[in-house]
C-alpha cells in the first residue's frame, strides 16, 4: 500500500513539471508520501497536520532515507515506463539524491 501511495506520488511529481506548474493538489500528495516514508521516531517528533503545513509552505526538507525511497520509486516508473534515458540506476539514483 506504502508504494502505491508513493509511487503515485512520485507520478504526479513528474507529470506536474511537464505540465508547467506545480498545483496544490500535487504537492499535497508529494508531502504525503514523504510523511509516509519518514521513519517512526521523526513522526513522534511532530504531528501529521504540523508537517504537512510545514511542507505545504516548502519549508520542510526530505530526510536522506525518504529522498532515496523516492527515488527509487521514482526510477521504477521510469523503468517500466522505459523512460530511463540511458542512466543506470546508481547515476540516476546520485542525481536524483541531489535534488532534495
Amino acid at each position: 500500500m506504502r508504494v502505491l501511495i508513493l509511487s503515485a506520488a512520485m507520478a504526479a511529481l513528474l507529470v506536474a513539471p511537464a505540465m508547467g506548474a506545480n498545483s496544490g493538489s500535487d504537492k499535497m500528495k508529494a508531502c504525503a508520501a514523504q510523511w509516509n516514508t519518514m521513519p517512526a521516531d521523526q513522526k513522534k517528533a511532530t504531528t501529521y497536520q504540523k508537517f504537512s503545513s510545514s511542507c505545504m509552505s516548502g519549508k520542510a526538507t526530505m530526510t536522506p532515507q525518504a529522498r532515496m525511497t523516492a527515488c527509487a520509486a521514482q526510477w521504477q516508473k521510469m523503468k517500466a515506463a522505459n523512460k530511463t534515458g540511458g542512466q543506470t540506476y546508481q547515476q540516476f539514483t546520485s542525481q536524483c539524491a541531489k535534488k532534495g
